[in-house]
């Protein structure tokens, strides 16, 4: 099925306190994003670039406020049985255009949100019933711990009104419940927000992630890392979430800046295509041909390790024998003796991944690494949009053979997992390495209910 070259990232947080501290009530603020978010819409798939302007476009029913889950839109939550919940919201919510947020349109945004289907764990939500004007009845398949919170800060809201009336379906212009409003959107080049002077929610009840003490926030989309880096150092922009780990001794301790490390939850890794390359020796070969640690190094400028398995060991779940148990580290003999048996020598795989510039690094490297062995590698890059397509939509799997994907949760390694391997997230019915194997389902499904240590062995080593 497989192989999953996991890496685990940390993402430095770099701001200019000369201008930065300055962002007292009134002030702007310019943050360099070192992804392009592409389509803003609020039911895209996730990646570098929407990350960084999520929180600033978009409120959900639930949030992650330090390291509590808390309501946003939501006041109360209420079980009904294990897998039903009513979700009571404010009953003064209104967006940036004085539209009333409503039941019916938690009932709209989820709804069109799996139709869509760039966002996955929402496969979990059978349905959501209107019970009143404030009060929704969401219905779930299934959850595991963990799942609820997830699910709730998962789809960001919007009203169906302000949504219908988009012409590209707030692609760009996005009219939402945020203290923010988008007042302009350079596709490529910037996104400017100016500060809602109507916000709806009470002072005192603003959870962290809808504090709003600046005017405007301008994010200027610069992939490049140098540029990014010439940035900050000349003050174009007074933050950035993330920069090459090559240039952090350029901030470190240097006067009028600050930087922060952050142990980050995303992990890195290789999806094979089932259905181009069934052979499981063929895909082993391609695993023990690439070697981690020279991706960790051009990449990442050795700041990342090997991890061992699809997540990493910050989560709770995480099962701590896997450090010392062998995880496809770098092998030429072996390698070699599988390309020999699976007779793929001079073969040609088409390598999908999300352009960005770490990214990219990883491909080359492993086009590299295979070249080695006499086997080809076509890239095929594509903007988050696009990549989230091919990703997705079954139409597409034949496009390519192997993807570079990176996954995260806010909480538990199983939902690392299932965003991946859980068919039943997926629209079609299998892995989104287009595996429909009844074994590994089951064995998911029953760490996905009971993340015991024993249950998530067995699911790893069944996947390894």
């Amino acid at each position: 099925m497989k192989k999953f070259l996991s890496l685990v990232l940390a993402l430095i947080m770099v701001l200019a306190m000369a201008s930065f501290a300055s962002a007292d009530q009134g002030a702007s603020v310019v943050v360099g994003l070192a992804g392009d978010p592409g389509n803003i819409g609020p039911f895209q798939g996730m990646g570098l670039g929407r990350i960084g302007i999520l929180f600033t476009t978009y409120e959900m029913l639930m949030v992650k406020d330090g390291d509590n889950f808390v309501g946003c839109l939501m006041k109360e939550l209420t079980p009904v049985d294990d897998l039903t919940y009513d979700v009571e919201i404010y009953d003064y919510i209104v967006d940036q255009a004085g539209n009333k947020l409503t039941a019916s349109d938690i009932k709209f945004c989820f709804d069109t949100a799996k139709a869509d289907g760039n966002l996955p764990k929402l496969s979990s939500v059978d349905s959501v019933e209107v019970l009143s004007d404030y009060v929704a009845r969401f219905h779930f398949t299934a959850l595991a711990a963990g799942d609820l919170e997830s699910l709730l800060m998962e789809c960001p809201i919007v009203t169906q009104a302000a949504y219908e009336a988009s012409a590209d379906k707030m692609a760009t212009d996005p009219i939402t419940t945020s203290p923010y409003q988008v007042v302009d959107y350079k596709t490529g080049s910037a996104i400017t927000y100016k500060r809602n002077e109507n916000y709806w929610q009470k002072d005192e009840l603003v959870v962290g992630t809808s504090k709003h003490n600046v005017d405007e926030i301008t994010f200027k989309i610069i992939p490049d890392p140098v540029q990014l880096v010439n940035a900050l150092k000349t003050k174009e922009i007074d933050i950035s979430a993330a920069i090459d780990g090559s240039y952090i001794s350029d901030f470190m301790g240097v006067e009028g800046f600050d930087v922060t490390q952050i142990p980050d939850n995303t992990t890195k890794y290789l999806i094979y295509n089932y259905d181009s390359i069934p052979s499981a020796a063929e895909r082993q070969a391609i695993s023990y041909a690439v070697d981690v640690e020279d991706i960790i190094a051009f990449a990442f400028d050795g700041i990342g390790y090997h991890a061992k398995t699809i997540g990493n060991n910050k989560y709770p779940d995480f099962v701590e024998k896997w450090n010392d148990e062998e995880y496809y580290e770098y092998d030429y003999d072996k390698a070699q003796a599988l390309i020999d048996e699976a007779g793929v020598a001079g073969k040609t795989y088409r390598l999908l991944y999300n352009v960005a510039d770490d990214n990219t690094k990883i491909v080359t490297t492993i086009q590299a690494a295979l070249g080695d062995f006499g086997i080809n590698v076509e890239l095929i890059g594509y903007d988050n949009a696009l990549f989230g397509t091919y990703k997705y939509d079954e139409k597409n799997s034949g496009e390519w053979d192997i993807m570079l994907d990176e996954g995260g949760s806010s909480n538990l390694l199983t939902n690392v997992w299932k965003l991946t391997l859980d068919a039943r997230d997926q629209v079609y019915g299998k892995t989104v390495g287009h595996v429909a194997d009844e074994t590994l389902q089951s064995l998911i499904e029953a760490a996905v209910n009971d993340n015991s240590p024993e249950n998530m062995d067995a699911f790893h080593q069944y996947l390894k």
